[in-house]
């Protein structure tokens, strides 16, 4: 395999930049609330936005205030320096998704009364955080991977269809970093767990048990709820039963959104699948209006995010299928994410020192 070679130099590579965290030489910055952070091991979808939507909803519904931190990907100011404001929470949006990427506007409407606030380095749209907004907690939306950045609690994502994928590192398998990474995961939860054999999905919870014996294991479902227009508008999930559409989408998966379509009992024209955060340009959006002016257009939420400046208000009606993240014994789930927040909380006041904030292979 020519990309082993380079795969084994990501694991060295990632192995000698965590070594100096390992040792406590180098130390990751701690913001003074508890923060807790949604990802995945592996490059691709696992549902980390429904994911972050479900968390954030859950803490507010506790009363806790809450800001939601994002990188920002695919939006114009990934390539700048600092943080911005994405939402105040009061329900208005202040950047395009052009400028702030798909998922931090599409979770600035999900969590209405959740500031939302991108940047590449958390540490700074934290510390922002803590001093325009004051929260109680403070939730990343895919930041696993930021090192340098004190987390409590890591809420770790796998595809119960390919939890680990091929088992590879980047650039051979898929994988961001090695499955006993795992192991410092407070929380792992097991998505799209209806599209697994009982038997595989016991399997894979063997497996997650033995890299990750002290997180708790949830397994979920990405159920669709409704659809949204482009003016806002809501419909039923059956309000487009058996009509013809066409379906596009620029997610990291894209088969998994026409297999949820044509669960709906949709019939699919055609089928455009684009690259995850797939930047539309008039052009492309104009060349795929072409194709059934007086049509049916269906796509996800992201997609509509990016495309609300793009498509003609004269066009064809365009629909964007709302998917919600279900958990599987909820209030379990609820409940230890806010035994988590109260635990952190104490030693935040006590002043008692974090757990070690990574694994060793021992």
């Amino acid at each position: 395999m020519a990309m082993t070679p380079l795969a084994g130099l990501h694991f060295v590579g990632l192995a000698l930049y965590l070594l100096p965290y390992r040792l406590g030489i180098r130390k990751r910055y701690k913001l003074p609330v508890p923060v807790i952070a949604i990802g995945n091991l592996s490059s691709g979808g696992t549902g980390k936005t429904p994911m972050a939507a479900l968390v954030g909803r859950l803490l507010r519904e506790q009363g806790l205030s809450v800001v939601l931190l994002s990188r920002g990907h695919g939006g114009t100011h990934e390539r700048e320096g600092g943080a911005k404001i994405v939402s105040r929470g009061d329900g208005q949006l202040l950047l395009s998704a052009d400028v702030a990427g798909d998922e931090p506007t599409l979770l600035a409407q999900l969590l209405p009364d959740v500031p939302v606030i991108i940047g590449r380095d958390r540490r700074v749209s934290g510390s922002l955080a803590c001093a325009q907004f004051a929260p109680d907690v403070i939730l990343l939306d895919d930041a696993l991977q930021f090192w340098q950045l004190h987390r409590d609690l890591d809420i770790v994502l796998l595809d119960a269809r390919r939890p680990f994928d091929n088992g590879w590192m980047l650039p051979r398998g898929l994988l961001r970093e090695p499955p006993f990474h795992l192991a410092r995961a407070g929380m792992v939860v097991l998505t799209r767990a209806d599209r697994v054999s009982s038997e595989q999905l016991e399997r894979t919870k063997r497996a997650v048990q033995r890299l990750a014996p002290r997180a708790g294991l949830f397994t979920a479902t990405h159920e669709p709820t409704g659809w949204v227009g482009l003016d806002g508008a809501q419909e039923t999930l059956e309000a487009f039963a058996a009509e013809s559409a066409i379906a596009f989408s620029g997610i990291a998966d894209g088969q998994a959104f026409r297999s949820t379509l044509e669960a709906l009992k949709l019939s699919l024209k055609k089928f455009c699948e684009f690259g995850d955060h797939h930047t539309y340009n008039k052009e492309e959006t104009l060349a795929l209006i072409a194709q059934a002016p007086q049509g049916l257009f269906v796509t996800t939420e992201k997609d509509l995010m990016r495309l609300r400046a793009l498509w003609p208000a004269e066009g064809p009606a365009l629909w964007a299928l709302r998917i919600q993240m279900r958990v599987a014994h909820d209030e379990s789930f609820s409940r230890d994410l806010l035994t988590f927040y109260g635990r952190t909380r104490e030693n935040t006041t006590q002043g008692k020192s974090p757990a070690p904030p990574f694994p060793s292979h021992d």
